[in-house]
């Protein structure tokens, strides 16, 4: 085989390699945005049909369309969230199938007795990833805590550094739904 037949093989698989990898950041990337949107739909596109949800922190473990149920019932006290994505390194095992590990913080303010509580985790997400009719989702994902911070909400929407902002809010009336206009902000 010529020389440039064997360069042009090498950038193809470069390329699918770079395509397929982009692609799963972008499915972690949506699954951040379906939590903190509580777009559930969302969320259930993500997973292959026989997904499972490994251990989401000790609080769940079983099939991932439970899981989805099980986040959806829970999730009515969380006045806001916020998953941010530090890094994300991802192995392709062959065409369809690959795993990769993913550094988070999350935080999440919750409604409690007399107020609201602030949780700050450090998390990584084990993941394994299947390619389905050239679409990208969660096999199995395993979480791991590395860190909790929990306190009494100290925020003040009404200082003066913030009172005219608008707030992120979990759910349909989020800001990001009216104004990002293309298709693929739209909830699902």
């Amino acid at each position: 085989m010529p020389d440039s037949q064997i360069s042009q093989v090498y950038d193809d698989q470069t390329l699918q390699a770079l395509l397929d990898k982009e692609a799963i950041r972008d499915l972690v990337r949506n699954y951040s945005r379906g939590v903190d949107r509580q777009d559930f739909k969302l969320l259930r596109s993500l997973y292959a049909d026989d997904g499972y949800e490994d251990d989401h922190g000790g609080a769940y473990t079983g099939s991932a369309e439970g899981y989805v149920d099980w986040l959806e019932s829970v999730m009515g006290r969380v006045v806001n969230s916020s998953h941010m994505i530090h890094q994300h390194q991802v192995v392709l095992e062959s065409e369809t199938t690959a795993q990769g590990e993913v550094y988070l913080s999350g935080h999440s303010r919750l409604e409690v007795p007399g107020g609201h509580e602030d949780l700050t985790h450090g998390m990584r997400y084990l993941d394994h990833y299947t390619k389905r009719d050239g679409k990208w989702l969660f096999q199995r994902r395993t979480i791991i805590v590395d860190s909790l911070y929990a306190s009494p909400t100290h925020w003040d929407p009404s200082r003066d550094d913030t009172k005219d902002a608008e707030f992120g809010t979990p759910g349909p009336k989020d800001a990001s739904y009216r104004v990002l206009s293309v298709p693929f902000f739209k909830r699902r």
